[in-house]
Protein backbone atom coordinates (compact mmCIF):
# COMPACT_ATOMS: atom_id res chain seq x y z
CA UNK A 1 0.00 0.00 0.00
CA UNK A 2 1.96 2.99 -0.95
CA UNK A 3 0.00 6.72 0.05
CA UNK A 4 1.33 9.84 -1.68
CA UNK A 5 0.54 13.13 0.18
CA UNK A 6 1.42 16.47 -2.36
CA UNK A 7 2.50 19.23 -0.59
CA UNK A 8 5.52 21.45 -0.32
CA UNK A 9 7.84 22.23 2.56
CA UNK A 10 10.57 24.69 3.26
CA UNK A 11 14.09 23.87 3.09
CA UNK A 12 16.21 25.99 5.16
CA UNK A 13 20.16 24.90 4.62
CA UNK A 14 22.14 27.32 7.23
CA UNK A 15 25.66 27.54 5.40
CA UNK A 16 27.50 28.67 8.71
CA UNK A 17 28.17 24.55 9.81
CA UNK A 18 29.77 23.70 6.89
CA UNK A 19 26.36 23.10 5.32
CA UNK A 20 25.09 20.42 7.41
CA UNK A 21 22.60 22.30 9.37
CA UNK A 22 19.13 22.30 7.82
CA UNK A 23 15.70 23.24 9.46
CA UNK A 24 12.56 22.14 7.37
CA UNK A 25 9.51 24.01 7.62
CA UNK A 26 6.02 23.38 7.00
CA UNK A 27 5.49 26.64 5.14
CA UNK A 28 7.29 29.71 4.33
CA UNK A 29 5.61 32.01 6.60
CA UNK A 30 6.57 29.96 9.47
CA UNK A 31 9.83 30.32 8.70
CA UNK A 32 10.05 34.22 7.76
CA UNK A 33 7.74 34.23 11.61
CA UNK A 34 10.48 32.01 13.30
CA UNK A 35 13.45 34.68 11.78
CA UNK A 36 12.04 38.25 11.00
CA UNK A 37 15.35 38.83 9.50
CA UNK A 38 13.82 37.48 6.48
CA UNK A 39 10.93 39.24 4.86
CA UNK A 40 7.96 37.04 3.96
CA UNK A 41 7.32 38.67 0.13
CA UNK A 42 10.39 38.81 -0.96
CA UNK A 43 11.29 35.19 -0.37
CA UNK A 44 7.61 34.10 -1.80
CA UNK A 45 8.19 36.05 -5.11
CA UNK A 46 11.87 34.58 -5.81
CA UNK A 47 10.80 31.50 -5.23
CA UNK A 48 7.83 31.48 -6.62
CA UNK A 49 9.51 33.24 -9.75
CA UNK A 50 12.45 31.63 -10.55
CA UNK A 51 12.17 28.35 -8.95
CA UNK A 52 15.44 27.90 -7.68
CA UNK A 53 16.56 28.08 -4.13
CA UNK A 54 17.38 31.48 -2.72
CA UNK A 55 21.21 31.50 -1.79
CA UNK A 56 23.29 34.25 -0.47
CA UNK A 57 26.22 33.57 2.18
CA UNK A 58 23.91 33.04 5.29
CA UNK A 59 21.56 30.32 4.23
CA UNK A 60 19.98 28.45 0.90
CA UNK A 61 16.02 28.67 1.37
CA UNK A 62 14.08 25.65 -1.32
CA UNK A 63 10.66 24.78 -1.60
CA UNK A 64 10.37 21.26 -1.83
CA UNK A 65 7.79 18.60 -2.31
CA UNK A 66 7.02 16.53 0.26
CA UNK A 67 6.12 12.82 -0.47
CA UNK A 68 4.58 10.73 2.03
CA UNK A 69 5.01 6.74 1.17
CA UNK A 70 3.66 4.52 3.64
CA UNK A 71 4.80 1.39 2.56
CA UNK A 72 5.31 -1.87 4.27
CA UNK A 73 6.01 -5.58 3.22
CA UNK A 74 3.67 -8.05 2.30
CA UNK A 75 4.45 -9.89 5.15
CA UNK A 76 1.90 -12.15 7.00
CA UNK A 77 0.27 -10.35 10.20
CA UNK A 78 0.42 -13.85 11.85
CA UNK A 79 4.93 -13.71 12.03
CA UNK A 80 3.16 -10.63 14.26
CA UNK A 81 0.71 -12.11 16.70
CA UNK A 82 2.18 -9.96 19.71
CA UNK A 83 2.45 -6.69 17.80
CA UNK A 84 -0.82 -4.45 16.18
CA UNK A 85 0.09 -4.86 13.12
CA UNK A 86 -1.02 -1.69 11.78
CA UNK A 87 0.98 0.32 13.40
CA UNK A 88 3.83 -1.12 13.08
CA UNK A 89 6.97 1.53 12.21
CA UNK A 90 8.17 -0.84 9.37
CA UNK A 91 11.56 1.17 9.01
CA UNK A 92 12.38 1.79 13.37
CA UNK A 93 11.54 -1.54 13.64
CA UNK A 94 13.41 -3.01 11.21
CA UNK A 95 15.72 -5.49 13.76
CA UNK A 96 12.91 -6.74 15.35
CA UNK A 97 11.18 -7.53 12.12
CA UNK A 98 14.12 -8.72 9.99
CA UNK A 99 15.26 -10.88 13.22
CA UNK A 100 11.43 -12.21 13.27
CA UNK A 101 10.88 -13.21 9.69
CA UNK A 102 14.53 -14.65 9.62
CA UNK A 103 13.24 -17.18 12.54
CA UNK A 104 9.99 -17.81 12.09
CA UNK A 105 9.22 -17.04 8.09
CA UNK A 106 9.60 -19.33 5.21
CA UNK A 107 11.56 -18.39 1.97
CA UNK A 108 8.88 -16.57 0.42
CA UNK A 109 8.69 -13.91 3.91
CA UNK A 110 12.63 -13.39 3.22
CA UNK A 111 12.15 -12.75 -0.54
CA UNK A 112 9.63 -9.68 0.89
CA UNK A 113 11.83 -8.81 3.11
CA UNK A 114 15.21 -8.79 1.13
CA UNK A 115 12.73 -6.62 -1.30
CA UNK A 116 11.58 -4.29 1.04
CA UNK A 117 14.92 -3.74 2.88
CA UNK A 118 17.49 -4.19 0.52
CA UNK A 119 19.66 -7.52 0.33
CA UNK A 120 22.86 -4.96 1.20
CA UNK A 121 20.94 -3.84 4.27
CA UNK A 122 19.63 -7.29 5.50
CA UNK A 123 23.42 -8.68 5.46
CA UNK A 124 24.74 -5.61 7.14
CA UNK A 125 22.51 -6.13 10.37
CA UNK A 126 23.36 -9.90 9.72
CA UNK A 127 26.48 -8.97 9.96
CA UNK A 128 26.61 -5.86 12.67
CA UNK A 129 23.51 -5.46 14.06
CA UNK A 130 20.99 -8.82 14.97
CA UNK A 131 21.77 -10.02 18.20
CA UNK A 132 20.08 -13.11 17.79
CA UNK A 133 19.07 -15.85 16.19
CA UNK A 134 18.11 -19.60 16.11
CA UNK A 135 21.22 -22.09 15.66
CA UNK A 136 18.58 -23.59 12.82
CA UNK A 137 18.36 -19.93 11.35
CA UNK A 138 22.31 -19.21 11.29
CA UNK A 139 22.77 -22.41 9.06
CA UNK A 140 19.54 -21.26 7.05
CA UNK A 141 20.92 -17.63 7.17
CA UNK A 142 24.59 -18.85 6.12
CA UNK A 143 23.42 -21.07 3.24
CA UNK A 144 21.01 -18.16 1.54
CA UNK A 145 23.18 -15.18 1.95
CA UNK A 146 26.82 -17.38 1.42
CA UNK A 147 27.61 -16.17 4.45
CA UNK A 148 30.05 -17.74 6.95
CA UNK A 149 28.88 -18.07 10.87
CA UNK A 150 32.14 -16.38 11.54
CA UNK A 151 30.88 -12.87 9.92
CA UNK A 152 27.64 -13.18 11.82
CA UNK A 153 26.86 -11.19 15.18
CA UNK A 154 24.82 -13.36 16.46
CA UNK A 155 26.90 -16.06 16.17
CA UNK A 156 30.25 -14.80 17.31
CA UNK A 157 28.61 -13.38 20.73
CA UNK A 158 26.68 -16.87 21.16
CA UNK A 159 30.46 -18.46 20.72
CA UNK A 160 31.81 -15.27 23.68
CA UNK A 161 29.08 -15.67 26.30
CA UNK A 162 29.02 -19.53 26.18
CA UNK A 163 27.26 -21.22 29.17
CA UNK A 164 28.26 -23.60 31.73
CA UNK A 165 28.60 -27.16 30.44
CA UNK A 166 26.59 -28.86 32.95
Amino acid sequence: MIKEINKRVVLVQWKRFAGIDIDVFSSLKGFCDSYPDFNYHTLNNYLSKKKVPFENEEVKIERQPLIQKISRPNLSPVLFWDFEFDKIDWRRSRLTIIERVLNKGNHSEWAEMIRFYGRDNLVHALKEEINYLTDMTVEAVCEYFQLSKTELKCYTKKQLNQGHWI
